[in-house]
């Protein structure tokens, strides 16, 4: 298996990525190529796949992304491609909020997924998303994500320090001291 990849981009679409990693060129499906540029060096995650039919790698910027992706594929009915196309289409947090509010509308909006696709994915995920509930269902998680967004912060960024320092010992105003201070870093 190869757990991740570095190396210098050498061409980026919207969801595809080719990584040089020392002369042997990787052609990655991704959820997400924001932000990334060719010529750029960088560190992604990535989950190979191989079917009969098919051999896919596929990269992610986070390893929550990378998660999110494994646990998608668990779901009955839902394969690989279907796991891009949805986050491609939406980030974790948004999409750990739907499954916590079980929140079907906005699932079935999500491509590939249908009416009973939301119910089974709400269904298989929700008791695995336990740590993200409790996180979502603290206002004041979402209290310092606005106001984070707010001071200008990109919405993926705010996710990905929040989720590295996010403790439910502190209160709102200390959980955004400190996510600042990791910004700083």
């Amino acid at each position: 298996m190869i757990y991740a990849l570095e190396g210098l981009v050498t061409n980026a679409q919207p969801t595809k990525l080719v990584l040089n990693v020392n002369g042997v060129f990787y052609e990655l499906l991704a959820p997400n190529t924001e932000g990334i540029t060719v010529g750029q060096h960088i560190f992604i995650y990535t989950k190979q796949i191989i079917r009969e039919d098919e051999h896919l790698l596929i990269g992610f910027k986070t390893s929550e992304e990378k998660d999110l992706f494994e646990k998608l594929i668990s779901v009955t009915g839902v394969g690989p491609k279907t796991a891009l196309g949805i986050l491609t289409a939406t980030y974790p947090e948004r999409f750990w909020q739907a499954i916590v509010n079980e929140d079907l509308a906005y699932l079935k909006k999500l491509p590939g997924v249908g009416p009973k696709g939301a119910s089974q994915i709400i269904l298989d995920l929700k008791g695995k998303l336990q740590t993200q509930e409790k996180a979502l269902q603290s206002g004041k998680y979402l209290e310092v994500e606005q106001g984070l967004i707010q001071l200008g912060f990109k919405k993926r960024d705010v996710t990905r320090v929040l989720k590295k320092v996010y403790d439910e010992k502190l209160n709102a105003s200390d959980l955004l001291r400190v996510a600042l201070s990791e910004f700083r870093k």
